[in-house]
């Protein structure tokens, strides 16, 4: 299959201080030849976000509101009914994830047949900052339930770079609307036997919550129960 375009998603709620450099970021990045798509999804945002985004005319730029804030799966979704790239890449609006791993996310598409590509921020082989124990513990424990159950080995089921064919994520029937749209996302691909999943490391620089992380500690047993609710389900 030739790729011709991808699409990043970019859901955002209330990021007036990271949007504008994010979005510039992307506009520089190197997306190995592709055209590039920049979806951006406001989840109501009330500190200002709404109106940078509204302020931005760039042809590569579309931007979409939302009347009421339903998590981050429910922004992606909307994001996602936009989207028109041959590639669906989620690019969170924080500053956290770096566009400077695009090329490391796409290349598998090209040379390995990729259907699905996970950018793992714990492999230890790129640029980490360095954070509390309690976010690591909770990304390994549940990432090795992810394991057991699906009979993978995944180093970062949380990460939220994650790159799919088009056709891929749009089959997947996403019904999360919370953070648990990432183990549900894992649960689903690791049940199709016949896709490539490949896992590439990547840079990060995380959060403090005083900074405006998001996730919170009740999170992880929300990821443990969907992924064995979807491990059940047919």
């Amino acid at each position: 299959m030739k790729f011709k375009c991808i699409s990043v998603l970019i859901p955002v709620y209330n990021e007036k201080n990271t949007i504008e450099k994010c979005i510039k970021r992307v506009l520089k990045s190197d997306t190995c030849g592709l055209d590039l798509e920049i979806i951006v999804s406001d989840n109501n945002s009330n500190d200002g976000t709404v109106e940078i985004l509204k302020s931005i005319s760039d042809p590569k730029i579309k931007c979409y509101f939302k009347s009421t804030n339903e998590g981050k799966g429910s922004n992606i979704k909307n994001a996602l009914k936009y989207a028109t790239g041959d590639l669906i890449l989620f690019q969170d609006a924080d500053l956290e994830y770096h566009p400077e791993n695009y090329p490391q996310l796409i290349n598998p598409f090209f040379f390995n047949e990729a259907d699905v590509v996970f950018g793992s921020r714990l492999t230890g082989s790129k640029i980490t900052k360095i954070m509390g124990w309690p976010n690591l513990v909770g990304n390994k424990t549940f990432t090795l339930i992810a394991n057991i159950l699906f009979n993978k080995i995944f180093t970062d089921i949380a990460t939220g770079y994650k790159i799919f064919k088009k056709e891929i994520i749009n089959d997947l029937n996403i019904q999360s609307d919370g953070f648990e749209i990432e183990p549900e996302i894992t649960a689903k691909i690791s049940k199709n036997k016949k896709l490539n999943i490949f896992e590439v490391p990547i840079s990060i620089y995380s959060r403090r919550y005083d900074e405006g992380k998001k996730v919170k500690w009740w999170d992880f047993f929300i990821y443990v129960y969907t992924l064995i609710k979807w491990r059940i389900k047919k």
